[in-house]
């Protein structure tokens, strides 16, 4: 009912629930007010925050925020997180990066006045936890996956599987990186 006195004085209004697609949730987000729960606003800022490109993104920016039962949100739904996972990779995608992470040599830092020299395809970074894959390193992985530039937009999924993978190794375990449920 509010709907239709809000379209009456001008005011679009918009839905937002489970099943729409980005361009329909852009559009609702679009609108002067929008409807929808907590998740999925919650769900809807984290699938922005994990996108490359801000065109892709659904929500805009927001004047105001009206919450109705708020102490729900805050106290019974508080012990659901919201959890965003990234959209599944292909598995052939998959299956190439595992194929190529073996065939990587572990390099060292090495300091030569102020400057840093890294050595081998990935440094390890025991003081810091990390791993970083130097920059011959990623042209060694476009080289054996038969790519182009790794940063080039239709590169992305094997760029960021490669770093995901690069976590569940024994080299992760052994900088102290702990995997559960290989996450």
């Amino acid at each position: 009912m509010d709907g239709q006195v809000y379209e009456f004085l001008g005011l679009k209004v918009g839905v937002i629930v489970h099943d729409l697609d980005d361009a329909q949730r852009r559009e609702a987000y679009a609108a002067d007010i929008t409807y929808g729960t907590n998740n999925e606003f919650g769900f809807d800022y984290l699938a922005d925050n994990m996108k490359f490109e801000l065109a892709d993104c659904v929500q805009r920016g927001h004047y105001y925020g009206i919450v109705d039962e708020v102490d729900s949100i805050l106290s019974d739904e508080a012990r659901t997180p919201l959890i965003s996972a990234d959209p599944p990779t292909r598995p052939r995608q998959v299956r190439a990066v595992n194929r190529i992470i073996p065939q990587l040599e572990q390099g060292e830092e090495i300091e030569k006045g102020e400057t840093k020299i890294l050595t081998g395809d990935y440094v390890v970074d025991e003081k810091h936890k990390t791993i970083s894959v130097t920059d011959e390193g990623w042209e060694k992985i476009e080289g054996l996956l038969g790519i182009g530039n790794i940063a080039d937009p239709e590169n992305w999924e094997f760029k960021h599987h490669v770093e995901r993978r690069s976590r569940r190794t024994p080299l992760s375990q052994r900088c102290g990186i702990r995997v559960k449920d290989g996450e």
